[in-house]
């Protein structure tokens, strides 16, 4: 059985998913190991770059969806992938300056870069792929290994989905939930 068979049936498209899902159609990524987000910025013409602060990550928009991606040297792939995919989110969705901008509107335009680029990771169409046995639930960890993020930023994807926190999806005879591991 594929995950499709146990999501709500009425998962309406956000406006970040259809965004997100309109890059993803400009390549023919099948799987989502295929999505690579290099090769989403080359097409953009934007220019991913070692940043001047170690800790620092951010994005310079220099026209309508082009630019520069400045982050800190890392050797994990999957943190790399995160990073560039929030700041690919910056210089699709907005051309305004971070730094010219009031506090509200840079916490909107944060959230909506990081819903992006969940969707862009893991957008609903393959999601649903997800193949989901009666005897196993599908949790986090597997999850995350499929998409290659990390558990975290799985959590958050399907919080945009569940209405609470999801540590795994399971299905029996009479339907399906999500699980909620209880901790000490």
């Amino acid at each position: 059985m594929k995950l499709s068979d146990v999501l709500p049936s009425r998962l309406r498209l956000s406006m970040m998913e259809e965004r997100a899902n309109k890059v993803l159609k400009k390549f023919n990524y099948k799987y989502p190991y295929q999505i690579d987000i290099e090769q989403v910025c080359d097409y953009y013409k934007i220019k991913i770059k070692p940043s001047p602060e170690p800790d620092l990550t951010y994005s310079v928009c220099t026209g309508f969806r082009k630019g520069f991606i400045f982050l800190p040297k890392t050797h994990d792939y999957v943190k790399f992938k995160e990073l560039v995919g929030e700041e690919f989110g910056h210089l699709y969705l907005h051309t305004i300056s971070q730094t010219q901008t009031t506090k509200c509107l840079l916490a909107q335009q944060e959230r909506q870069a990081k819903n992006f680029s969940a969707y862009l990771y893991m957008p609903t169409k393959m999601l649903r792929d997800v193949i989901i046995s009666y005897d196993q639930p599908v949790d986090i960890t597997n999850l995350a290994e499929e998409f290659l993020v990390s558990e975290e930023f799985a959590y958050y994807r399907l919080s945009l989905i569940f209405p609470e926190k999801a540590d795994a999806i399971a299905r029996s005879k009479g339907g399906f939930g999500y699980i909620k591991w209880l901790t000490n």
